[in-house]
């Protein structure tokens, strides 16, 4: 079977076709080792790249999602635009295109629905912990001052980060990350350090951004739909319900991104965006 790739944007903006996280979603993947799908990953270098593994006419799908380092056990941008290819191949025979999509990956099985322009994900329920690491501690990692940092947890809804809030988004927006402090008061065990920052901009809107290190470098994601729904279960935790809240990110390197975050009455977290088809191919070279 051909290795078939298609490129997509993730939680974009309608009407700008470079807005939103890209990703590529490889399909017919069964026979990748996990060695090829990292080397995969690497060539294509995006934040996330995914290989459909299984699938079948009902829209269940088993799915293993890399970035250029390393396997992630969830991710919401990849989970988004997967659906989309998902519902795509399981329409393949003339049927109508599922309206839910399951898609099985290391974190478990995630529910994704289909929205007026993409596709909405059910995150697993989320834990948090308590940050080691003072606020001093945490702005200095940002280059900010003490009084920018609110406060902070470490939350896990699949795949943990720490989520940090800010003052005020001129804080988001004024954030320059050092990656031998992430290395030092961010890292959680057994993945590179990661950091959500986030303001509230409004009642229901959001400004986010997140970093993580990739070899010795500091690199800021477009949008994270995994750090949104950790910052839902985390709002969740707080109480917050019947929310619907607009999270901007991705301005500062020139990917604008929009995410719908919700928490419904249940307290379960939902993350929705537009997905855009952008291009496909097939793959020649090593397949194995």
């Amino acid at each position: 079977m051909d290795l078939s790739f298609e490129l997509l944007n993730v939680f974009a903006v309608e009407g700008d076709p470079f807005s939103g996280n890209p990703l590529c979603v490889l399909t017919g993947a069964a026979s990748l080792s996990d060695a090829a799908m990292q080397r995969w990953a690497r060539q294509f270098n995006l934040s996330e790249t995914t290989f459909v593994t299984g699938h079948d006419d009902a829209g269940e799908a088993s799915v293993r999602i890399f970035t250029p380092g390393h396997e992630m056990p969830f991710a919401g941008h990849p989970t988004l635009g997967t659906a989309e290819v998902v519902a795509g191949l399981a329409a393949a025979g003339g049927a109508a295109p599922p309206e839910r999509v399951h898609l099985t990956m290391p974190a478990g099985r995630i529910p994704v629905h289909r929205v007026a322009g993409g596709w909405r994900l059910d995150a697993p329920a989320a834990t948090t912990r308590p940050v080691p690491a003072s606020a001093a501690d945490l702005a200095r990692t940002l280059g900010l001052g003490v009084e920018a940092v609110c406060d902070a947890a470490w939350v896990d809804a699949g795949v943990e980060q720490l989520v940090v809030r800010l003052r005020g988004p001129e804080d988001v927006r004024a954030c320059v990350a050092d990656p031998r402090l992430m290395a030092q008061h961010m890292t959680s065990p057994g993945w590179p350090p990661h950091v959500y920052v986030w303001a509230w901009t409004g009642p229901a809107s959001i400004e986010a951004r997140l970093f993580f290190t990739q070899d010795a470098s500091v690199v800021e994601d477009p949008a994270t739909g995994s750090a949104c729904a950790n910052l839902g279960g985390w709002l969740a935790e707080q109480g917050h319900r019947d929310a619907t809240i607009e999270v901007r990110q991705g301005a500062a390197v020139g990917r604008p991104s929009r995410l719908v975050l919700e928490v419904d009455a249940g307290g379960r977290v939902h993350v929705g965006g537009r997905v855009e088809r952008v291009g496909s191919g097939v793959l020649a070279g090593e397949r194995g």
